[in-house]
Order: structure tokens, then C-alpha cells, then sequence
């Protein structure tokens, strides 16, 4: 809640729907867009460190034998790992961001000013 009342604050009562609709627009795209380059990295990460645990097998090593499922294991966690430190340095950034901008004063329009140099 604390996150759609920073959203609508300082819109005209009029535009709150459609500034609350656009928040959470934009936060399923974000969500959408996130996961897919976080799943991304994981994915990479992992399949650059698989052609060491792959490379067993030409060496006559079976599919259960424990230094193969070690090297596979190592390559999850090493995609896991990256992907994982991918989403901490946005969430950093983000915040970075958040904090510059969130408290940043709001310039006034041409209504604004003329609305308010009016007598009540």
C-alpha cells in the first residue's frame, strides 16, 4: 500500500485510477521482464560451467558416477550464485535510483503556478 500511495501522491484525484492501474501495470511487466533476464543469467551461468561435468562422460565415467554429479551440481550453484548476484546489483541500483528521485522536488506547471497565484 505504502508503495501506491508514493505512486498517486500528488496526482489530481481524478487520474488516481489510471495512476494506480499504471503502477501495477508496470510492475507486472517488471516482474515479467526480471525473472526472464534473472532465469537468463541463471541458465548461461550454468551451461558455461556444464561442458567440464559433460567432458566426464567422453572419459568413460556413467551417468550416476559422484564426480560427474558433483561437476553438475557445482555448475547449478555457480548459475544460481550468478543470477543471484545479477538481481542484487539491480535491486542496489534501483534503490540508488528510488532514493535520488522519489524525494526529488516536483517542478510546477504552468496551471499549477497560475492556480496558485490566484485569490481564494
Amino acid at each position: 500500500m505504502p508503495l501506491t500511495l508514493t505512486a498517486v501522491h500528488g496526482v489530481r484525484p481524478q487520474d488516481s485510477g489510471i495512476a494506480s492501474a499504471l503502477l501495477n501495470a508496470a510492475q507486472q511487466i517488471g516482474v515479467a521482464i526480471g525473472l526472464a533476464i534473472v532465469s537468463t543469467v541463471s541458465v548461461t551461468a550454468t551451461a558455461a560451467r556444464l561442458p567440464d561435468a559433460l567432458g566426464a562422460l567422453h572419459h568413460g565415467r556413467t551417468a550416476g558416477d559422484s564426480t560427474l554429479i558433483a561437476a553438475a551440481s557445482d555448475a547449478l550453484v555457480h548459475g544460481y550464485s550468478t543470477a543471484l548476484v545479477v538481481g542484487a546489483l539491480v535491486l542496489a541500483a534501483a534503490a540508488v535510483i528510488t532514493a535520488l528521485l522519489v524525494n526529488a522536488p516536483r517542478q510546477h506547471t504552468a496551471d499549477q503556478a497560475a492556480a496558485g497565484n490566484e485569490a481564494p
